[in-house]
């Protein structure tokens, strides 16, 4: 007795973690459907998101050896009165199909295909309707248990708010990320408004300014005004054009983050080691948050930096380690933007050790 409790125990402390898998957004569907699958007894599982009256996608499957299933990202059609996926879908309670014989669709000629003779399955809803439904199948010739509704039913509630729960975090991601984007086209319309308007108003001031001095004797009280005049005007050009780049650089947007971040290490009043730089162009905002990442990391050194910025194919990796201490300041939001993105983002700074700092954000086709 006691050693059936620990394995209860055991397996409902597995079923929790596969359930906060989930919630986090990690894609632990095919672990699900395993416990499924072992808690009816069943050869096979599957977990399946609805795009559609007549259409679902396997987001997650498992099946005993020797068991063919229908696999991951597999698009099926189904009816709601030929399956145990299309009832469910039909009256969002748990159902079965007991046979597949002599039913008509694509869902109960691939389910006999496989070998595969009757099946249950119950939803995952959301607040705002069906989500999906785990579904178990068996090749035996006897159905499945008739408590089976029930408990993939009860599996299936408990489902339901580990899916909610992923959903919300996308939901609050996506948001985050659309404000990110937000503030940057907002850097970018600014810093071509400056660019247009007082940069250009500078220069023709200075030009008109150049005119007047060639009227003007050389060594006159005007001509030392107006030498003046030329340049304080390219003093506050230059400071002008300082600023637009702290607010979006314009090589960022027109070259991409390789060009920004070697226009970059030429600024910044310390010796920078460039030991790699992507070709390729990124996502605005992924080639804003690594910017803004390294300068500001940048900022920090005292003497000396390395960067290396590498494309890994799914991610975009920075490292970079220099002989400051990492400063509290966060001028650009780099943690905000990070998280945002998706990214991970690691600083070690120890006295007397100087600073390194780890940033990948995940690259999306």
């Amino acid at each position: 007795m006691a050693s059936a409790t620990r394995a209860e125990v055991a397996g409902e402390a597995r079923l929790l973690a596969v359930l906060l898998d989930i919630a986090a957004g990690r894609d632990a569907h095919s672990d699900l459907a395993r416990h499924a699958a072992n808690l009816v007894g069943a050869e096979a599982g599957g977990v399946v998101r609805y795009l559609g009256r007549e259409r679902a996608v396997v987001v997650g499957e498992w099946r005993a050896d020797g068991v063919r299933s229908v696999p991951v990202n597999a698009e099926l059609d189904f009816d709601s009165s030929n399956s145990a996926i299309g009832r469910v879908y039909n009256t969002g309670a748990p159902a079965r199909a007991d046979s597949y014989a002599g039913l008509r669709g694509e869902m109960p000629l691939v389910m006999a295909s496989i070998g595969h003779r009757s099946a249950v399955a119950a939803p995952i809803t959301l607040e705002t309707g069906i989500w999906g439904a785990i579904a178990v199948s068996t090749t035996r010739d006897e159905p499945l248990p008739p408590e089976s509704e029930q408990l993939v039913g009860d599996l299936g509630a408990l489902a339901s708010r580990a899916v909610a729960a992923a959903e919300e975090r996308r939901r609050l991601a996506a948001s985050r990320l659309h404000v990110v984007e937000g503030a940057d086209e907002a850097r970018r319309r600014l810093e071509r408004e400056l660019h247009e308007g007082p940069h250009q108003h500078l220069l023709a001031l200075s030009l008109q300014l150049r005119v007047a001095r060639a009227q003007a004797a050389d060594g006159s009280a005007l001509a030392k005004l107006i030498d003046d005049a030329i340049e304080g005007a390219m003093e506050v050009d230059a400071e002008l054009r300082d600023l637009a780049r702290e607010i979006y650089p314009l090589s960022l947007t027109e070259r991409g983050l390789g060009a920004a971040v070697q226009a970059l290490a030429v600024r910044v009043p310390v010796q920078v080691n460039l030991r790699g730089l992507p070709s390729r162009r990124f996502a605005p905002v992924i080639e804003a948050t690594a910017y803004f990442a390294t300068a500001e990391a940048l900022a920090g050194a005292a003497s000396e930096a390395a960067v290396l910025v590498s494309d890994a194919g799914d991610a975009l990796v920075v490292e970079i380690s220099h002989d400051g201490a990492t400063g509290a300041a966060d001028p650009y939001g780099t943690a905000d933007r990070v998280a945002a993105a998706g990214g991970f983002l690691e600083v070690v700074s120890q006295p007397g050790a100087g600073t390194e700092l780890r940033l990948q954000l995940p690259l999306r086709s």
